[in-house]
């Protein structure tokens, strides 16, 4: 079965829409092996071509060489999932909730109206005093609305770039800030402005925002997708007050999904994914380009994800088809228990790294 999905990648991405490096794009070091050979769209299953993926034997990022040429590589989006109805997470769900859900949604957002100030509805009178009992969950949500320190009543400006239709920052907003979006995509940002929201069409570099103007920027699986990831880095430092902080969460090169399924991992989804980093080497470059206080966050649950989907690849089948994952066995909902368990000891093997990076003040 996946021999015969892989026959349709047999074409080859345009060659006169390629660009070959040669080198790292982090650290221009020549020295490199092979990490992975005969990669594939698996995931969304638009873009043609075999890709290779390079480990750097300098600053250990891995990336892929050649790749999609910046003027060419929107043909490989052309499913992505920006394109359709968000599933996001609501601190406001509507309708009617199940008598779980609203005690689950009345603690959490009792939590968060008082550590926000916020006035989310369906919150639990006191029920903040009972969050503590649910720390697990806690960790979960303080992930989704990425680790956002509380405005304390002044005006703190927030950039999500590379937003998609804008769900963050309605989120942001009902937590008190001024919150901004940035993304390349047209169709995602005219959704976000018909919602009320303010995204503005950019590229990263070059967002044409002015200097020292925002206090939070958050980039959430946006990072790994960009060819020029240290020029981004530097503007988005660059963008920060003094005293401002950076969030980046994205797939971890050294997650053990990656180990157990090699190149059928999601993480990797060649060839819109072209710079993946392991916990260190991202911490070493934030702090080389002037950040400090650069960590990273306790691992959440969410092999789930990552397995259900690369094991659907695996098989060759479409990740994202309805129904019950091809192929799943209560031995996978075992190996998921595990790797979440060896996440929570060691953030540094989790399906996704989360690094808080602070501008000096």
């Amino acid at each position: 079965m996946l021999k015969a999905f892989l026959m349709i990648f047999d074409d080859p991405w345009p060659e006169n829409e390629l660009e070959t490096l040669g080198a790292c794009p982090v650290c221009q070091s020549s020295d490199r092996t092979v990490l992975l050979d005969g990669l594939h769209d698996m995931a969304f299953r638009v873009a043609p071509g075999r890709w290779t993926m390079w480990r750097c034997g300098g600053c250990k990022a891995a990336y892929l060489d050649p790749r999609p040429a910046a003027a060419f590589i929107v043909k490989a989006y052309e499913r992505y999932y920006t394109h359709g109805e968000s599933e996001a997470f609501r601190l406001d769900p509507p309708g009617r909730l199940d008598t779980r859900t609203r005690i689950i949604t009345g603690i959490r957002n009792s939590w968060l109206n008082r550590r926000y100030g916020a006035k989310l509805p369906w919150a639990l009178p006191f029920g903040w005093l009972l969050a503590g009992l649910f720390a697990g969950r806690q960790r979960r949500v303080e992930q989704v609305i990425r680790h956002l320190p509380p405005t304390k009543g002044q005006k703190r400006i927030l950039l999500d770039a590379g937003c998609g239709s804008g769900d963050f920052l309605r989120m942001a907003g009902q937590l008190g800030y001024q919150a901004m979006g940035l993304d390349f995509d047209a169709e995602a940002v005219a959704r976000g402005k018909a919602a009320g929201l303010d995204i503005r069409q950019g590229s990263l570099p070059g967002t044409g925002l002015a200097p020292g103007s925002v206090d939070y920027i958050t980039v959430s699986h946006v990072l790994e997708h960009l060819h020029d990831p240290v020029g981004t880095l530097k503007e988005l430092y660059g963008l920060l007050k003094p005293g401002g902080c950076l969030w980046i969460t994205q797939p971890n090169l050294s997650a053990l999904g990656l180990r157990e399924f090699g190149v059928a991992w999601r993480g990797l989804e060649p060839p819109r994914h072209l710079t993946l980093f392991e916990p260190a080497g991202l911490i070493t470059l934030l702090t080389g380009l002037g950040f400090e206080r650069v960590s990273l966050y306790d691992a959440v649950p969410q092999a789930e994800f990552y397995y259900r989907q690369s094991r659907a690849q695996q098989l060759g089948q479409d990740p994202y088809q309805p129904g019950p994952t091809p192929g799943w066995s209560p031995e996978w909902d075992a190996k998921v228990a595990a790797a979440d368990a060896a996440a929570a000891q060691d953030s540094r093997l989790s399906e996704a790294l989360t690094i808080s990076a602070w501008k000096p003040a």
